[in-house]
């Protein structure tokens, strides 16, 4: 059962992953300067025409998002591949595996192109992955990193020795530790989630925020009311 899960967990991050491509691109088609210049633009209209650069609480927030996302990925791989693991859990760690996909491909996508978009801001963010890469600021200067320290500025993070002992349970055990790990792993996001809501300015940022705080509002209730119904050791 678990291969056959695992096939379908594969095929649909697949399916989501040329999604997700699309829509990066149709967003950041909006957010990003456009290529043609204009005619003749009066004062006011020049202005207008000058891209508006993310600002670091936006950036920070995409460069702790990525490998926040990829440790729940980490996770869900965990209780997808352990035995005896109800069908309720298996399904909501498939889930979050092709929702997080699909949205650390496009805050890839986010940061390569900003890289690329702003002037002088060479290695900028090509295979960026979330650590001590440059931030952009609303100058459009690029910034020495947001400095996040291991896991500090990451709520949530399950530290090695937790990921190791889930790995060594099988059946209810299992079950119920990646339920209380991922439970405080979604915590963790939307406390960073509503920062970056509340603080940041690109419109990208602010809308991938939001979907992070609704749906992983809906999957912590979720795996709450599932937690209740996990025999205790």
């Amino acid at each position: 059962m678990h291969t056959s899960r695992a096939v379908a967990a594969a095929g649909a991050v697949a399916a989501v992953g040329v999604a997700a491509v699309l829509a990066s691109a149709a967003t950041l088609g909006y957010l990003l300067p456009s290529s043609e210049p204009a005619a003749a633009p009066g004062p006011a209209a020049a202005a207008l025409a000058q891209p508006a650069y993310p600002i670091e609480a936006d950036y920070c927030y995409v460069e702790a998002m990525i490998p926040h996302h990829e440790q729940a990925l980490a996770l869900s791989g965990i209780v997808l591949a352990a035995s005896g693991v109800s069908d309720r859990t298996q399904a909501l760690a498939e889930y979050i595996v092709a929702d997080q996909s699909t949205e650390i491909e496009q805050m890839r996508a986010w940061v390569d192109a900003w890289a690329r978009a702003v002037p002088g801001a060479a290695g900028g963010g090509s295979g960026h992955s979330g650590h001590g890469g440059g931030a952009v600021v609303d100058t459009g200067v690029i910034a020495q990193g947001c400095r996040h320290d291991g896991h500090a500025d990451m709520k949530g993070m399950a530290t090695p020795e937790q990921l190791d002992e889930l790995r060594s349970l099988t059946g209810a055990a299992a079950e119920r530790r990646f339920l209380e790990l991922m439970i405080v792993h979604h915590e963790g996001a939307l406390e960073m989630a509503k920062r970056a809501v509340t603080e940041g300015s690109n419109a990208f940022v602010r809308s991938s925020a939001k979907h992070v705080l609704v749906e992983q509002e809906r999957e912590v209730g979720a795996m709450t009311t599932i937690l209740e119904t996990v025999p205790s050791p």
